[in-house]
């Protein structure tokens, strides 16, 4: 099984929010990061230091465009960055619609586990931490298992 890094996934994730959050309307950075943390309804706030490469890449990419308004450095979706974004749209719902029940289940569970460790994180010493991520090691091996055992 090809090893997917977790960085990419994250780079991968956030560049989704940032197109979701201009395709409402032209923003600001604090605007983008302001809308994300809304979105993830307070699970993520990124920083500007992790905004400014995904936009870097983004107008790289011509899916953005920057102007300026009064002093301050606005951005907004390109025709290109439009259609990018409603393909990755049409994506996340064709993924949802085929066996939907069944995925939004899983999707279900990874969440509310996330959450749960998000509302503990107080509580998580370093004994803890070993065996959440051992707990969590375990399963994904299980996972893994069961896909080659299908092929």
């Amino acid at each position: 099984m090809r090893k997917i890094s977790l960085d990419r996934i994250k780079r991968g994730a956030l560049r989704s929010l940032v197109l979701s959050s201009l395709a409402k309307k032209p923003m600001y950075v604090y605007e983008i990061i302001k809308n994300i943390h809304s979105e993830t309804h307070g699970f993520y706030k990124p920083s500007p230091g992790s905004i400014y490469p995904v936009l870097k890449s983004l107008l790289k990419d011509g899916l953005v465009e920057s102007f300026e308004d009064n002093g301050k450095r606005m951005y907004k979706l390109t025709e290109k960055g439009i259609e990018e974004f409603n393909r990755i749209k049409k994506e996340r719902e064709d993924f949802f619609s085929s066996n939907s029940e069944i995925k939004r289940e899983i999707v279900d569970v990874l969440f509310e586990i996330g959450y749960l460790i998000y509302i503990n994180r107080e509580n998580i010493d370093s004994e803890k931490l070993k065996q959440i991520n051992t707990i969590l090691q375990n399963c994904k091996k299980e996972v893994v298992s069961l896909f080659e055992k299908s092929k």
